[in-house]
């Protein structure tokens, strides 16, 4: 089976697990040991579950779209979510998009290494089906991806937001903001309500690049300009290499969960 599509495979059983047993049982089962998501900030998944009973929801997600680096073992994997409640099985649904890194462990299994999202109105998505891509490239960037990184951040503060964005985002960038729908594609991005000229600071926590050099994450946080050590919020960029150049795939950012 080829990179992505055993990638969003293994993105559908990881949400057949939640709907079957719980979230709880199905996100220890699923993240790598190191893996994490936000709470109060970045935070290991399995750490936070250990010792917290299951939360009283069913949580169902499906893959929309799946990418993996050429070398097989990092990959991409996003698309809509669904909370409803078991107190209260009457009470409307909630909805959002979820956006997971995923890296396979030295027994070939796909493991979640970093996990954010969004929640917004209404079901996006649900009925599309998934969309498989591998990342290639013949010709290979002459910087690496922390540097990719931190040129978009340094552009980001003088610039804005915008002007970063129309630099390195690529042509199907997907961009996730808390209560819009998500925006599929450059052109789609840069038209969004939640696309601003906003000045940020980014504090980059992680880099991560595929074996083949071709694919990669960075994950942080993120402040307004003026304060930079107080965060807004928590980023999550995958990149992909096109024609020689770093280019955003993914972005997604998200302020802190209320609890």
């Amino acid at each position: 089976m080829d990179a992505p599509i055993s990638l969003a495979a293994a993105e559908s059983a990881f949400a057949a697990h939640s709907v079957r047993e719980d979230m709880r049982a199905a996100f220890l089962a699923n993240f790598a040991d190191d893996g994490v998501l936000v709470r109060d900030g970045w935070t290991n998944s399995n750490a936070w579950f250990a010792n917290r009973p299951a939360p009283p929801i069913v949580l169902d997600w499906r893959p929309a779209y799946a990418e993996t680096a050429s070398s097989g073992e990092l990959g991409l994997s996003t698309g809509p979510w669904k909370i409803t409640s078991k107190t209260q099985p009457d009470a409307p649904a909630q909805y959002g998009q979820f956006v997971s890194v995923w890296r396979r462990d030295a027994g070939g299994r796909w493991k979640v290494a970093v996990d954010l999202g969004i929640s917004h109105a209404g079901s996006v998505l649900w009925d599309r089906p998934v969309e498989t891509a591998v990342a290639r490239s013949a010709v290979r960037p002459t910087y690496e991806l922390r540097q990719a990184e931190e040129r978009f951040a340094v552009e980001a503060r003088a610039a804005g937001l915008r002007a970063a964005y129309g630099r390195s985002g690529a042509a199907n960038l997907r961009f996730y903001r808390t209560s819009y729908a998500p925006a599929i594609g450059k052109a789609a991005a840069m038209q969004s309500p939640a696309m601003t000229d906003e000045r940020l600071a980014w504090t980059i926590e992680r880099v991560e690049t595929a074996r083949s050099g071709d694919f990669g994450y960075a994950r942080g946080s993120y402040a307004a300009a003026a304060d930079p050590a107080k965060p807004l919020g928590y980023f999550l960029r995958v990149w992909r290499v096109e024609a020689g150049e770093w280019r955003i795939v993914m972005d997604v950012v998200n302020p802190p969960p209320k609890s």
